[in-house]
């Protein structure tokens, strides 16, 4: 086999990785070392969580963008769940430990998220990445 067509055949398996699926964009958050990551809909959010170092907070599809640092949670083992009070604006992120299906793709995830902030309560649905 000559070196472009292993070329060629390297960039198609790329292609049909990064087409494959929003599994992607998981995997790159895991590679930037984010342990834990949600997402949500109407309107379009998503939650970051880097132990140590920050939780961060896009809402609006992608409009707001809140940076918290990061914060100990408290656990609560006995009712599977983990409370966050980030930031001097009081927005408590509350991971439980009940199954979750994102409402536009379908997909199926092990914990729901709810994100209460003065003014709006955003529902969805995370993982933690391993």
């Amino acid at each position: 086999m000559s070196a472009c067509t292993e070329a060629q055949q390297a960039n198609e398996r790329e292609e049909k990785i990064d087409e494959s699926s929003i599994n992607n964009v998981w995997h790159k958050a895991k590679l930037r070392g984010v342990a834990f990551r949600a997402i949500g809909q109407e309107p379009g959010w998503l939650l970051e969580i880097t132990n140590g170092i920050e939780i961060l907070l896009v809402t609006d599809y992608g409009e707001q963008r809140t940076s918290y640092p990061y914060v100990e949670p408290v656990v609560h083992q006995e009712e599977r769940r983990t409370v966050f009070i980030a930031g001097d604006d009081g927005t408590v992120i509350e991971i439980r430990g009940v199954p979750c299906t994102d409402t536009m793709s379908g997909e199926e995830f092990e914990v729901s998220v709810t994100i209460k902030q003065t003014d709006r309560e955003l529902q969805g649905c995370g993982r933690a990445l391993f």
